[in-house]
């Protein structure tokens, strides 16, 4: 949710777009000229500012300068008819985040939203990760050139150091690389340290799970589409190649892209270009491919599933990450920098680990990985007191039942079937097999008889919708 002031002088524009944040869970205040929003700015805590450029009075620009006066940390987003583009790009010049041509469009809005709320996110980690660094006194420390890329990769172990070495030594070149790893072992992570100290580091970084997305969609997603392309598509859409050009795409999960797909795939990378869906011209594309998977390419291409030519094409340069039982001595530190994260966005004061709880949590051995972790940190903070230390009560009953805690804290996993849906009981049946595999989707789906791809989806859904495809 982000506290969002938008300011506006047409009335039912105003409104519209209160109506369209309230909708999407946002909390909304609004101005309805330039003069309420400086005095509403001095008076009201917000994240981000969307506001009309032309106003009488106090215009966009004055109202920009305001907010990055009184409201630093948030971000400002102009919005303006065609006819001013020039004065938006300046005002960006000026420290915007972003401009909108009016009239708006709600799924450009909330994605607008969605992309500052996403990169105040990670600013955010990315202090509390060095506030923690600093706390903990670690030696190691990145040279000014690995700072931009490397800081949220911490790890001191012999594993985390040659990692990150590769990672150093790989960015500076264009050779695509493959990512192989165990879920929650930070994959995306390292994709954007290689961006990130990379040439192409004022380039996008874009990233898609190609798991995730139905082979319907993916196409499209890649590639772009016409207008007209497909039902719906009233707009040339631009794909994640395009939108990724002068940068790097991340293509997450690899092994789970369609056979059909591959070939395209295939293509873009030899020669550079696409074909958006439902079009005949061929588009360059500048683009520098970081691909990533859980399972062993090279035994899709013995089974047929994965086409030899694309897993050679994407093998240039291929880094495993380590799980995190194999990083002796990182579980401790990564469980500090966590805490103060979760403390942080929870807006909770917890004062350290108790020894008890942090012998439990080195003492497991994480299928989850890092993201397990993260994730028992996460649940702990949310349960201890206000004020106390984290407690051995307040970890994960699978961490405690490890620990040797008491067998009552192994979760139950049954149901009661006599009072439940088709559709409830497969969703039970899911939940029960992701706890069961500790959040590792692949071992999750091959338990469950289903593809990666069907898990993604039912994940995605609601508990108890309708599905054509069973599982």
């Amino acid at each position: 949710m982000a506290r969002i002031l938008v300011v506006d002088d047409e009335a039912a524009h105003r409104d519209s777009l209160r109506r369209i944040f309230e909708r999407a869970g946002h909390e909304v205040t609004v101005a309805k000229d330039g003069d309420e929003a400086v005095v509403l700015l001095g008076q009201v805590p917000v994240d981000i500012v969307l506001t009309d450029l032309v106003m009488p009075r106090v215009d966009g620009r004055t109202v920009l300068s305001t907010a990055l006066k009184l409201r630093p940390e948030a971000d400002v987003v102009l919005m303006t008819a065609y006819g001013n583009v020039e004065n938006a790009v300046a005002a960006m010049r000026d420290g915007a985040k972003d401009f909108l041509t009016k009239p708006t469009r709600r799924g450009e809005l909330l994605a607008c939203v969605d992309r500052l709320l996403e990169r105040q996110r990670l600013m955010a980690e990315n202090r509390a990760l060095r506030a923690e660094l600093t706390r903990q006194g670690v030696a190691e420390r990145p040279t000014r050139h690995e700072a931009r890329g490397l800081e949220r990769l911490l790890g001191s172990s012999p594993a985390m150091k040659t990692l990150k070495q590769t990672l150093a030594q790989v960015a500076t070149t264009s050779a695509t690389a493959l990512l192989i790893g165990e879920s929650g072992t930070g994959k995306e992570l390292c994709a954007r340290a290689l961006h990130e100290l990379s040439p192409r580091r004022d380039g996008p970084f874009v990233a898609v799970n190609c798991a995730a997305l139905p082979d319907s969609l993916l196409e499209a997603e890649l590639f772009g589409a016409e207008k007209g392309a497909y039902t719906g598509s009233e707009d040339r859409r631009l794909g994640r190649f395009e939108r990724a050009s002068g940068g790097t795409l991340f293509l997450d999960e690899v092994s789970e892209i369609p056979l059909p797909m591959q070939v395209k795939l295939l293509r873009a990378l030899q020669e550079g270009e696409i074909e958006r869906l439902g079009g005949n011209a061929v588009v360059p594309v500048d683009v520098r491919v970081v691909a990533a998977t859980q399972v062993d390419l090279h035994d899709r291409v013995l089974a047929g599933s994965f086409r030899e030519d694309l897993y050679y094409r994407l093998d240039v340069v291929s880094m495993r990450l380590p799980p995190l039982r194999d990083r002796e001595g990182d579980i401790g530190l990564l469980a500090n920098a966590w805490l103060a994260i979760h403390s942080a966005r929870h807006d909770r004061r917890v004062e350290g680990i108790e020894p008890r709880a942090q012998q439990a949590l080195l003492s497991w051995s994480y299928p989850g990985n890092v993201r397990e972790l993260s994730h028992a940190i996460e649940r702990a903070v949310v349960l201890c007191p206000e004020g106390s230390a984290l407690r051995f009560d307040d970890l994960p009953p699978v961490i405690k039942q490890h620990a040797g805690g008491d067998a009552t804290a192994q979760e139950s996993l049954t149901f009661r079937v006599g009072q439940m849906t088709l559709p409830q009981i497969e969703r039970a049946a899911i939940d029960a097999t992701m706890l069961f595999a500790q959040g590792d989707k692949v071992q999750a789906a091959k338990l469950l008889g289903v593809s990666l791809r069907t898990l993604y989806r039912r994940l995605d859904e609601k508990p108890g919708v309708e599905s054509d495809d069973g599982l």
